[in-house]
């Protein structure tokens, strides 16, 4: 297992993990966290292709040597105050043991309780605690089902920062598993109809009606006022 520490502090507040591998370049991402307003962090890059993302966020994880741990991904950049505001955050909110932020770009989320890994914080030892992150769902809601089981068994809050934002500038490269969202379904029932199952269902009936040109007349007749 490969294990870089590209950045080191004596002792860090704030542990960033990101998981990749050989073939895909982490330099950019490195560039941006440098630029970091915060100074008391390190940086772990997992960088081992014999390892599926859980895995290697697991080994990051348990590499760390601070309290928090935020994980982003080696496509994605964050905004120079991303550390900062996720040490505000922990710091106003004694009780927090997740935190998710906004991600704009290419892929964009405004805090629904799904937990997108790109942009995820939590407290070191109750993630592993609940047992970090599970293989059984590698590339597939593996970071939403760990951000529920950080609800259901962390005993502390779970909460969502719109201050806290990342940039993805491209298109995830994860692809629908069928069978992982079906166990998902079935291990979380609750948290999956309140969660999953409105935003599904509000998609589909979107490409329902631009399907049937429906979108297309709506904005005919707002570009005619």
């Amino acid at each position: 297992m490969t294990v870089e520490r590209t950045i080191t502090a004596p002792k860090p507040q704030l542990s960033v993990v990101i998981p990749t591998i050989p073939s895909n370049s982490h330099e950019e991402v490195i560039a941006h966290l440098e630029s970091q307003t915060f100074e008391d962090f390190e940086v772990i890059v997992v960088n081992d292709a014999t390892l599926d993302i859980c895995e290697a966020r697991n080994a990051g994880i348990e590499a760390s040597n601070s309290k928090i741990v935020a994980l982003t991904d080696d496509d994605c950049r964050p905004e120079t105050d991303w550390l900062m505001k996720v040490a505000t955050e922990f710091g106003l909110h004694p009780n927090l043991v997740c935190l998710e932020g906004r991600v704009d770009g290419g892929r964009t989320y405004d805090g629904v309780r799904k937990y997108v890994g790109c942009n995820l914080s939590f407290n070191r030892d109750t993630a592993l605690a609940v047992g970090g992150f599970n293989s059984d769902y590698a590339g597939w809601r593996d970071d939403t089902e760990f951000g529920w089981r950080m609800e259901r068994d962390g005993g502390g809050e779970c909460r969502y920062s719109d201050r806290v934002r990342m940039m993805h500038p491209e298109l995830p490269r994860a692809t629908i598993d069928s069978e992982a969202e079906a166990r998902l379904q079935t291990e979380f029932p609750d948290r999956y109809e309140n969660v999953i199952v409105p935003n599904t269902t509000i998609g589909r009936i979107n490409d329902w009606l631009w399907r049937k040109g429906i979108w297309d007349f709506v904005d005919a007749i707002r570009h005619r006022g």
